[in-house]
């Protein structure tokens, strides 16, 4: 019976320490995206949730020091995360690991751990390099279809669920090796419905390259920075060029308004059908009956 006893007390402090350390990520996920709903530029340090890394350490200090220079100068908060729900947020796999994130859109660090390489890196990406285009400005600013003179692109359709954040992060630090050379952006098809059928996606994320007035869709097996650069820089030549096709005008747009209608709403257009078949024959009745008021009586 003591036995027993022991052992019950045993599991119930086993459940009752899981459920503290669930709430306590729970509170620590929940603070976190607290924080990233306030402020516009966050430097996010990941580390073990221990002090056996020596590495995280080092790192926690530079950071440590570096954080009053870089609120005050460049407006950036710095954080500390131990959390693996966050990490595996953001795809962290190795410590340590620091993730710049600025408007909601984040960069992962892959240099040396030191200040001067640390500090103008985010310096020099304080903006984000991924554009997001919608039905408004795709044409304008991309120019796909007049001759592409502000440059290639490189664009990921997504529909908010399919393009996990990861896939994100990638293009983004893809943009800051490309810079200059390649601009990228993102494309929210919810949103973008014209877009999105004036390019034939089907599927989700698809990423599409934009390049003299051809466009090539990513053909290669993963989403990563080394893959979206492979492609941007050479590999698209492997997938079929295809014309870039004009934006719709708007008796196209019209048109299909009306289509979507008709397909949306077949009873009503039946209804107006035949009230107006009944309607123009007996206007023809009409006609054919009223007596001439040119014709004299007898």
């Amino acid at each position: 019976m003591d036995a027993f006893l022991v052992l019950l007390n045993a599991c119930l402090l086993g459940i009752a320490y899981g459920f503290a350390e669930e709430s306590k990520m729970i509170d620590e996920v929940k603070e976190f995206d607290d924080i990233l709903k306030e402020e516009n530029a966050l430097a996010v340090l990941f580390t073990q949730t221990c002090c056996t890394c020596t590495d995280c350490v080092e790192a926690e200090v530079l950071l440590g020091g570096m954080s009053k220079e870089l609120e005050d100068n460049l407006g950036i908060l710095v954080l500390r995360v131990k959390e693996p729900a966050l990490k595996s947020r953001y795809g962290i796999k190795k410590v340590p690991a620091l993730a710049f994130i600025r408007d909601n859109k984040t960069a992962i660090y892959d240099g040396q751990f030191e200040f001067e390489a640390l500090y103008y890196w985010m310096q020099d990406n304080r903006q984000p390099l991924t554009t997001d285009l919608d039905d408004s400005n795709f044409e304008h600013l991309t120019q796909a279809a007049t001759g592409a003179t502000t440059g290639d692109w490189l664009v990921m359709f997504h529909d908010g669920t399919c393009c996990k954040s990861r896939e994100q992060i990638h293009l983004e630090d893809a943009g800051i090796k490309l810079r200059g050379r390649v601009n990228v952006a993102s494309v929210d098809i919810r949103i973008a419905p014209e877009t999105t059928k004036r390019f034939k996606v089907s599927s989700c994320p698809h990423i599409i390259f934009f390049r003299h007035q051809k466009l090539y869709r990513f053909s290669l097996p993963d989403i990563t920075s080394k893959t979206l650069r492979k492609f941007s820089e050479g590999f698209y030549k492997n997938s079929k060029a295809e014309v870039v096709p004009l934006p719709a005008s708007f008796f196209d747009k019209l048109t299909d308004k009306t289509v979507s209608f008709l397909e949306h709403n077949q009873m009503v257009f039946i209804i107006i059908l035949v009230v107006t078949i009944i309607f123009g024959t007996f206007l023809l009745i009409y006609s054919a009956f009223k007596p001439d008021p040119h014709t004299k009586t007898e």
